[in-house]
C-alpha cells in the first residue's frame, strides 16, 4: 500500500496502489475499516454494520433497523469482508465472528 511517510514521499509496503483504490472505491468498506480503526479492537460483524449505517445515516447504531442492519452484514460477508480479508487488511474470526483491522495504513483518514 503506498501511504505517506514523514518527509511527504510516496512508499510502498506491500499492496499495489490499483489494489488500494479499488479497497477504497466504496463508501461501506471506507466506513468499515475507520469505524475499526477508531475502535482498535475485535468488532462483531452485525455491530459493525449497524455502526456503518449509523454513520451514513448520523443515528446512533442502536437506532438502525435491524432488517438494514440484517442485510449490511450479509453484503459485509459476500461483499466487502472476501477483499478485506484476502489482502490481509482485516481479520475475520469465523468462530466468534468478529472482524478486526490488520492493516491501519490501509485506513482513509476521512470515512467520507
Amino acid at each position: 500500500m503506498a501511504t505517506t511517510s514523514s518527509s511527504g514521499d510516496r512508499t510502498e509496503q506491500g499492496l499495489p496502489e490499483e489494489v488500494v483504490a479499488d479497497l477504497l472505491s466504496d463508501d461501506t468498506r471506507r466506513r468499515a475499516l475507520s469505524i475499526l480503526a477508531d475502535r482498535g479492537e475485535p468488532v462483531v460483524v452485525a455491530d459493525l454494520a449497524a455502526a456503518v449505517l449509523a454513520a451514513q445515516r448520523d443515528i446512533e447504531p442502536a437506532a438502525v433497523p435491524d432488517a438494514d442492519r440484517d442485510e449490511l452484514t450479509e453484503e459485509l460477508f459476500i461483499e466487502h469482508l472476501p477483499k478485506l480479508t484476502a489482502t490481509d487488511v482485516v481479520a475475520y474470526d469465523s468462530m466468534i465472528g468478529t472482524v478486526e483491522i490488520q492493516r491501519p495504513d490501509a485506513v482513509p483518514t476521512d470515512p467520507r
